[in-house]
């Protein structure tokens, strides 16, 4: 590393804010130190801003803390997610903005081919919102009846799906909400992992601790943590291999686990007392080895992405 980046590095160091300049992941510390600036300061860089989308639909799709509209960028087909500024008040509307900054900060550092791609921030299409753009991806989610994969196409998948979250915690970063509905499908019909709204750094001390995301794909540390033998709320590695074992099911059932279960106190009480969904006789038998590792309800026992990943090549 040479010149302005090894200068700044350098000064976080005299700082205490970098333990060693020359490490390998010192780009890792310096990227989420970025991310508690900009959320410290309410800012984003302007590096992150983008002009000339056009051609807006006006028919919102439902999203999270967000509108999703399809747009245009540079004649390539878009996706604008608005940020709903308007249903939150005072605290809980700077808490949004926030968790918006770091969405879109951890997400513009991100480029793998199984990872959706991200454009910029968008704040002229709708005046006083902030926007964040990405890929549009026509074939919908795994779990939209337009991208159902067929059963021959699903080793791939999962393969692919495991790929970037290996990827991602390459990168230090624990998805958080992994499912079949953030996971696209793009043109030719790859695996794309979205939606880092609850995404954090692995270390990061500012990681968000509260509790959302989607129950049934949560581990069992996550609904309890003191059933797992752990202290605090924590969002980890282990965390996203579980949700991974649930989107292995996703896909061979069509439907979000626990199908059956009426409601999601209902799935609360079964994971917490170690039941696990049923695999269907229809799921290959690689598939009904794997899953129940990443099912362990204790984290360390289930196996990294490398591991997962190699047990998928072997199997396939």
């Amino acid at each position: 590393m040479r010149g302005a980046r090894r200068n700044f590095l350098n000064g976080l160091k005299e700082l205490g804010l970098l333990r060693n300049v020359d490490r390998a992941s010192a780009h890792l510390d310096a990227r989420r130190l970025i991310v508690q600036l900009s959320e410290a300061a309410d800012l984003l860089p302007s590096s992150l801003t983008i002009h000339g989308v056009e051609n807006t639909k006006e028919t919102a799709l439902g999203g999270n803390f967000g509108d999703i509209f399809t747009a245009s960028h540079r004649g390539q087909a878009v996706a604008v997610k608005r940020l709903r500024f308007f249903q939150a008040e005072g605290d809980e509307s700077l808490e949004v903005h926030k968790k918006f900054c770091r969405e879109a900060l951890i997400w513009k550092n991100l480029e793998h081919d199984n990872i959706l791609p991200f454009l910029g921030v968008d704040s002229e299409t709708f005046p006083g919102f902030l926007c964040m753009v990405s890929i549009w991806m026509d074939k919908g989610s795994l779990a939209s009846k337009s991208g159902a994969p067929s059963e021959g196409a699903i080793p791939t998948l999962i393969y692919e799906i495991a790929v970037g979250i290996q990827y991602l915690h390459s990168q230090n970063i624990v998805h958080g909400d992994i499912r079949g509905t953030n996971i696209l499908l793009d043109d030719q019909g790859h695996a794309r992992l979205a939606d880092f709204g609850l995404a954090v750094f692995a270390d990061g001390p500012l990681a968000p601790t509260k509790r959302g995301g989607s129950l049934r794909w949560m581990a069992p540390e996550l609904l309890n943590p003191e059933s797992c033998g752990l202290d605090i709320f924590q969002r980890t590695f282990a965390s996203d291999i579980y949700a991974f074992g649930c989107v292995c099911l996703e896909l061979y059932t069509g439907k979000p686990p626990f199908a059956d279960a009426p409601s999601d106190v209902a799935v609360l009480l079964k994971v917490l007392k170690r039941d696990r969904p049923e695999l269907p006789h229809t799921m290959p038998a690689w598939c009904t080895q794997l899953i129940p590792k990443c099912w362990s309800h204790f984290p360390l026992s289930r196996p990294g992405t490398g591991t997962v990943i190699e047990f998928i090549v072997k199997a396939v």
